[in-house]
């Protein structure tokens, strides 16, 4: 029988296949780490297409400032990718990944009128250290949503900002504390509009306003009128109150008509 080490195994194209030793007895193996410098890379690969797109939009994004920041080159962009629309797309379902994680960290408070006053701070606090979410977004109603629309993964997205609205909403509105002609969808779209209009806009109406409209004093004042705008529009009127059965009243004695003679 001959000493010789059987030939290495052919792969079908006929090259040899690189077989890698056996790792040595109680020696590390690290079979985590390529999987963990893949997300590694990936997650700064994101950061950075967040910041280009946020800067530049779709059409002035360029992949090599993408790797440059990113610490790579621009074959690994591609690699995790395959083009730039696609790394696009996966910058909006980052950003509303990022938001809906937040949304379902809120803590509703027993109180629907404090619940609502909290929930409405917690979106303006989300918008407020988030402008790259705005300023993505603002590109992408530009483009008429095409790419967000192309996404499974938003579309099918239940936002739990929604369920959080409506449940405050009901709860108000049976113990008499809201009114009752008003739509969960208005609500939400009041708390997003007053928050999303006032960074998507700060620069133009900083300017003909003669007012730093990001400074701490304006933000915190900004803050607290959302508050008050949103619960006032639910605060119950005298006309959409419930209104109270009216209680019988004893007629009053009816004066007697004419003077009165004298005796």
């Amino acid at each position: 029988m001959s000493d010789r080490s059987p030939p290495p195994a052919r792969r079908a194209s006929g090259s040899l296949e690189r077989t890698a030793p056996p790792p040595s007895e109680g020696g590390p193996t690290r079979r985590g780490a390529p999987r963990e410098r893949s997300e590694q890379m990936e997650a700064r690969i994101l950061a950075s297409a967040i910041e280009e797109f946020s800067e530049y939009g779709f059409a002035g994004a360029r992949i090599e400032r993408i790797s440059q920041r990113a610490g790579t080159v621009d074959r690994m962009l591609y690699y995790y990718y395959g083009n730039k629309e696609r790394l696009y797309q996966a910058v909006l379902e980052k950003i509303y990944a990022d938001m809906i994680g937040e949304q379902r960290a809120f803590v509703t408070p027993d109180d629907p009128v404090e619940g609502m006053r909290r929930l409405v701070q917690h979106s303006w606090d989300h918008y407020e250290s988030h402008p790259h979410l705005v300023r993505v977004l603002m590109n992408e109603n530009l483009l008429r949503g095409k790419h967000i629309r192309q996404s499974s993964q938003v579309t099918r997205t239940s936002f739990p900002l929604v369920e959080t609205v409506t449940s405050l909403l009901d709860a108000g509105q049976a113990q008499g504390l809201f009114r009752r002609d008003v739509s969960a969808e208005h609500v939400l779209m009041t708390i997003m509009s007053l928050g999303f209009f006032y960074i998507s806009n700060q620069h133009t109406c900083s300017t003909w306003m003669g007012g730093d409209l990001m400074s701490p004093a304006r933000r915190k004042a900004w803050r607290e009128h959302i508050c008050d705008v949103v619960l006032s529009a639910l605060a119950p009127t005298a006309s959409t109150a419930p209104t109270a059965p009216k209680k019988a009243t004893a007629a009053a004695p009816r004066k007697a008509a004419g003077r009165r003679r004298p005796a």
